[in-house]
């Protein structure tokens, strides 16, 4: 018998909800849908703490890097100096003012990018790049072996990659260097010279 009432359609039919009650229904739904929709993602995309920062940069040792890529610019700059003498010994002149440069950059490398003043900055970078989410995933990865090995290591890395920009630099200025020559001859030629 309840099968029967269960399979047989109903005679009687259904009042339709009013135009009111769906409207209020739909806005529930959506409002309930809305709210999940977007507190998971304001979870996940909320910005980085400073303290999370903070215990990011120090397991990487970002500090260690800061003063690292100081120095290596003070050197690079040193060598680029030496290598603008073409292998020739300076003269007590030139040699006098190579150091003066060397020195005074020296300072300003030291002034500029030293752990106190880039500190501030990569907070904010990293604020301004990473999420919550991210900035955690990357503490967990670098406090993780392989990543302990990518911070031992990235010094290393760092300057294998000065070096061969250096030396790709070597066989591309000549290059450059032609470029600059050419285009400063061509416009020689095409300065319109006055009548004698």
């Amino acid at each position: 018998m309840l099968a029967a009432h269960i399979l047989q359609p109903s005679r009687t039919p259904m009042p339709l909800p009013s135009a009111a009650l769906l409207t209020r229904r739909l806005l529930a739904g959506a409002a309930v849908v809305l709210s999940l929709g977007l507190a998971a993602p304001a979870a996940w995309s909320a910005p980085p703490s400073d303290a999370s920062i903070e215990t990011l940069l120090a397991v990487t040792q970002s500090e260690k890097l800061v003063e690292k890529s100081g120095a290596d610019m003070e050197k690079y700059m040193l060598s680029g100096i030496q290598a603008g003498l073409n292998g020739r010994q300076p003269t007590e002149r030139e040699q006098q003012f190579i150091d003066k440069v060397a020195r005074e950059s020296a300072a300003v490398i030291r002034e500029e990018l030293n752990w106190a003043a880039m500190r501030p900055l990569m907070v904010k970078i990293y604020q301004d790049t990473f999420t919550q989410e991210e900035v955690d995933g990357q503490i967990a990865f670098y406090r993780s072996p392989v990543g302990a090995a990518v911070i031992a290591k990235m010094p290393a890395v760092m300057d294998a990659t000065m070096a061969a920009m250096q030396q790709r630099m070597g066989s591309i200025m000549p290059r450059l260097q032609a470029i600059a020559r050419k285009a400063k001859e061509e416009s020689r030629s095409d300065v319109p010279r006055k009548p004698e």
